[in-house]
């Protein structure tokens, strides 16, 4: 009861005097609270309100709360306060104290009860942080991973859906803005991620998050050049903006609007709308906007002839961007999210291990509890008639216990084999990185700033080979759960080969190696797509590390066995003998010479687990000299099935 009386001096509306706002009738409430966990949810209450219009006060009223939350252990306010500081932090383009909160509001709502939502809203600004460096990848994996965890909620708000769904939104309208390479789905899916929020937040009553679908209704518009209903859904936003006395938005909607104004060349009224725009930006602190601001005004101002007051706008806003895109503010940021991603990683890893030590103890109770039956059951048997009953229930327990110590066996031998080539994969990034350190310090005392610069690169590559690494590791944990499981549909194999090469030919021309897509590489396949990339890159990372410069790796599709079609990878590298290829496939450890890795690591065991899951398999052809040749055999689709029997046909 005391719970929902906290959540409802929230969520009812505050019952001040005509003359008093609300933001003045929390301050009155706040000035009375004591320091209790009332008071934290006036300060989060706050925090929230002013962020829209002083991010400096929203800041100070969140850290207050913070501090007030810890003291009093109060872990759901606390996850609350650190949600609002991270959306403060956010709107300033603080990007770096955004993560660093949103993380925590992570970390911390895993241990809370009651802090589902919260932990959901975390992820959801995770990927909104990660839309704003334009990591894309990394802004849908937790926009995916918020979708998940909604929808194993029950039941949904229509808010939460809303935010969900406008969430993805906005990631798919900033990769098409950005014009980096995206899946042609992008498009689509932009298209109806907004109008599916945009319905969604109609069912409810008229606010903030409806003004901003609007807005996002007419980037989507502006994107594709249909200008009058960008125009329109804008000014629904700035309308509803007005109405609510939301400042920033009507500053970041009073810019999208001139950016429209100035595409359908209106400079006198885009600069009308932009004056007051930059002036809202400078008061709010909010420095990406006020930069855009002041280009967007330059603009308007030189299409009216103004050149001179234009260059100066365009210099300050240049300015202003060159303070926010800084590189090492851009490593740090790629440096939190690697570890944070870790950190979840290695949970997960534990989580996996105490459920096992679970299973072991449980067993052992329960080898206990058989023991004294057994002995009950042998001391009543003396002086009963029904001895021979007792004595084969005993044997049916015995039975039972038997089958579970080898289950218990088979799982501890997996672990152990598990952890060796864990350890066995992770050497080779962490001795990359020590390479790398005692590179960095030696460049750093001859001061040679040219090969400093090179090693940028390499430490990118180390790091991304270590996160390969791990996200193998949380697919083979899963598998293992049997949380992973295939969703098969009619794929164009030219199309996954296409996709591969693409995404591996700049470490391929950086090693030197030709990586080429044979020609007629045609068919179609029934197989999961994610399980299928992740095959793909395993196989062809691996012919990587073991192709030499000026090697070829190439990538084919060919017709296998009955029902069956094969995705080929075929490598000019040093080779293995019979006995390698043999240990390979019993999944046992393979010396390699000094320098040279094969594909005996986890991510061979992974691709093995998910073509079996999907009803196919790997197979290996080498020979010393002659490189590796690498073959998964997956379901045909009945076109390429069709067309396999007629070419047999024609031949005979």
């Amino acid at each position: 009861m005391r719970f929902l009386r906290l959540l409802l001096l929230l969520v009812l509306p505050l019952s001040a005097g005509a003359q008093t706002s609300p933001i003045d009738s929390l301050r009155q409430r706040l000035a009375a609270a004591p320091p209790d966990t009332n008071r934290v949810l006036l300060l989060n209450h706050l925090c929230w309100q002013t962020s829209t219009h002083n991010v400096a006060q929203a800041l100070a009223y969140g850290q207050q709360g913070l501090t007030l939350a810890r003291q009093l252990h109060f872990g759901l306010g606390e996850v609350y306060l650190l949600n609002a500081l991270a959306r403060a932090a956010y709107l300033q383009h603080d990007e770096l104290t955004a993560i660093r909160y949103y993380q925590q509001a992570v970390r911390r709502s895993e241990t809370t009860p009651r802090a589902d939502r919260q932990l959901m809203l975390a992820l959801l600004g995770l990927s909104r942080v990660a839309i704003q460096q334009q990591d894309f990848a990394e802004a849908e994996k937790y926009g995916r991973l918020a979708l998940a965890h909604l929808q194993r909620r029950r039941p949904v708000s229509l808010t939460d859906q809303g935010l969900s769904q406008y969430s993805l939104a906005s990631l798919y309208y900033g990769w098409l803005r950005s014009g980096q390479p995206a899946p042609d789905s992008v498009d689509r899916l932009c298209t109806h991620y907004t109008r599916q929020a945009l319905a969604t937040f109609r069912r409810l009553p008229p606010d903030a998050n409806q003004a901003s679908c609007f807005g996002d209704m007419g980037k989507v518009h502006a994107l594709h050049r249909q200008y009058d209903s960008a125009e329109y859904c804008f000014h629904e936003s700035l309308r509803l903006y007005q109405r609510f006395g939301d400042r920033f938005g009507q500053t970041e909607t009073r810019l999208n609007l001139a950016e429209v104004l100035l595409a359908r060349h209106r400079p006198a009224e885009a600069a009308a709308l932009l004056r007051p725009a930059v002036a809202w930006a400078r008061q709010l602190k909010a420095t990406g906007l006020e930069a855009q601001g002041d280009k967007l005004l330059a603009a308007a101002l030189a299409e009216t002839g103004q050149g001179l007051a234009a260059y100066r706008l365009a210099y300050t806003g240049q300015a202003l961007l060159d303070s926010l895109e800084s590189a090492e503010r851009s490593q740090t940021l790629a440096r939190l999210r690697v570890q944070f991603d870790t950190e979840r990683q290695q949970s997960r890893v534990r989580e996996l291990t105490h459920r096992t030590q679970l299973q072991q103890q449980q067993a052992a109770k329960q080898r206990q509890y058989l023991w004294l039956l057994g002995g009950l059951l042998l001391a009543v048997a003396a002086g009963l008639g029904g001895a021979g009953l007792l004595a084969w229930r005993l044997r049916l327990s015995r039975a039972q216990l038997a089958r579970q110590n080898t289950e218990l066996q088979a799982t501890r031998t997996e672990q152990d084999r598990l952890y060796a080539l864990i350890a066995h994969d992770l050497r080779s990034p962490v001795v990359a990185f020590s390479a790398l350190a005692d590179l960095l310090k030696r460049y750093v005392e001859r001061h040679d700033t040219a090969r400093l610069l090179g090693l940028g690169e390499r430490m990118r590559q180390a790091a991304e080979g270590l996160r390969g690494l791990l996200d193998n590791l949380l697919s083979w944990a899963l598998t293992q759960r049997g949380e992973l499981t295939p969703q098969p549909e009619t794929l164009d194999a030219a199309t996954l080969l296409a996709e591969a090469a693409e995404l591996y030919q700049p470490g391929a021309e950086a090693a030197g190696v030709r990586l080429t897509v044979a020609p007629g590489a045609t068919g179609q396949l029934v197989a999961d797509r994610n399980m299928t990339h992740t095959i793909l890159r395993n196989l062809i990372s691996n012919a990587l590390r073991v192709t030499p410069a000026g090697g070829t790796i190439t990538l084919a599709a060919e017709a296998g066995p009955t029902n069956y079609f094969n995705l080929v990878v075929r490598d000019t590298g040093a080779g293995m003998d019979a006995a390698q290829v043999q240990r390979l496939l019993a999944e046992a450890p393979i010396a390699y010479p000094a320098g040279r890795r094969g594909p005996a690591g986890l991510g061979w065991r992974l691709s093995q687990s998910f073509a079996s899951a999907q009803g196919g398999q790997l197979g290996l052809t080498s020979a010393p000299g002659q490189g590796t040749t690498v073959v998964v055999a997956l379901p045909a689709a009945v076109s390429t099935r069709v067309g396999v029997a007629q070419l047999a046909g024609e031949v005979a």
